[in-house]
C-alpha cells in the first residue's frame, strides 16, 4: 500500500497508544514500504511503510511551512 499523496514530506502522524511518531520520509519508496520514518519514545525508530501508521492520528497543521512562503 503506497502513501496517499496528502502527506507529503514532513507531515506527522502519532501513535495515540504508545505515542510514537511518524515523519513522512523525503525520499519515499516507489511501493511504500519504507514511507514513514518512525520513532518511539523507548525503543528507538524505524522506517515503517504507510500501513503501519494509516490508522494514528494525524498531527495538524504539518509540515510547517518554511520562513518566507
Amino acid at each position: 500500500m503506497t502513501t496517499p499523496a496528502q502527506y507529503v514530506t514532513g507531515s506527522l502522524k502519532q501513535d495515540p497508544v504508545s505515542k510514537a511518531v511518524a515523519v513522512r520520509a523525503s525520499v519515499p519508496t516507489t511501493d511504500g514500504t519504507l514511507d514513514w520514518a518512525v520513532m518511539t519514545v523507548n525503543y528507538g525508530g524505524h522506517y515503517a511503510p504507510y500501513a503501519d501508521v494509516q490508522n494514528w492520528t494525524d498531527i495538524p497543521n504539518t509540515p510547517v511551512p518554511s520562513p518566507g512562503s
